[in-house]
């Protein structure tokens, strides 16, 4: 993406962020409950509206498919090259107990694979873009970018993280089974936070064994990714990808690229199996 549109985008994010501060520091969020019970509140409406609005004007030829609009029936979807997978706000539930792991989800992809993606956390004004083979920066709310490096250092733990508002006892089950074999400590937190955490460095794994839709994991699986992690189905093992007939993302793992190596993926591929 040329330098101007991308500093274009960087204010989109920035202008949605300041949106959902705006609601956030109310005392009427306006929550209701979507036809799966999730909720969604003014917040997310009005992300929504800005990014929208935003993306459609500076890419004309690109559509966007956002979690809080009409998605296209499938066989349109199949036929689209690329398009923006927007979650305007990731961590409702985050947001409405006040607890600030919420953020803003954006990703351009390519085929069935994230091309570009971006994460923005509000209440720090702070996000992080990655282009695929190009690396990760982080970026703050004027658009000033600096080029974050790989970490280095190797945990003599195994920190995985976990979703605070939706654990469930398949992850806990198959935490339990690598605690047989390894150190562990768990790291919960809300929305594609666990993935920052993952590319910061302050976390090593992400296990996802509940309800996921594809708009909570692109930019993040596209980051772990370029950091030299690897991102897995639970059913077959296969790479997590985009632009399915239902977008919801199946179970899966995220390692980082400590943990990206044969012996550690077959262990987590037998305790998977049993």
């Amino acid at each position: 993406m040329e330098e101007q549109k991308l500093k274009s985008v960087f204010s989109i994010l920035a202008a949605a962020g300041e949106a959902i501060q705006e609601v956030y520091a109310s005392d009427n969020f306006n929550e209701e409950l979507k036809a799966d019970n999730s909720p969604v509140t003014r917040a997310d409406k009005a992300s929504s509206k800005i990014i929208n609005n935003g993306l459609k004007t500076l890419f004309t030829d690109i559509p966007v498919l956002d979690e809080e609009n009409l998605i296209p029936a499938y066989h349109v979807r199949t036929n689209w090259e690329h398009y923006f997978l927007v979650d305007p706000l990731d961590g409702t539930k985050e947001f409405i107990k006040r607890n600030g792991e919420f953020c803003i989800n954006l990703a351009l992809i390519k085929g069935t694979q994230p091309d570009e993606g971006w994460i923005y956390q509000p209440l720090i004004k702070t996000g992080w873009y990655c282009k695929k083979g190009a690396g990760i920066y982080e970026f703050d709310k004027s658009g000033i970018i600096c080029k974050i490096e790989q970490p280095g250092e190797v945990s003599k733990v195994i920190r995985i993280a976990t979703s605070r508002s939706f654990f469930k006892p398949r992850e806990a089950e198959l935490i339990e089974k690598i605690r047989r074999e390894f150190s562990v400590e768990i790291i919960h937190c809300g929305s594609s936070k666990k993935q920052v955490q993952m590319v910061l460095g302050n976390a090593d794994m992400y296990l996802k064994a509940g309800p996921c839709s594809e708009w909570d994991t692109a930019p993040g699986q596209l980051m772990v990714e370029e950091f030299g992690g690897i991102v897995f189905r639970q059913d077959n093992f296969e790479p997590v990808r985009y632009n399915k007939p239902e977008m919801i993302s199946p179970h899966f793992v995220m390692l980082n690229s400590d943990l990206n190596t044969p012996e550690f993926i077959g262990f987590m591929k037998h305790i998977i199996q049993e």
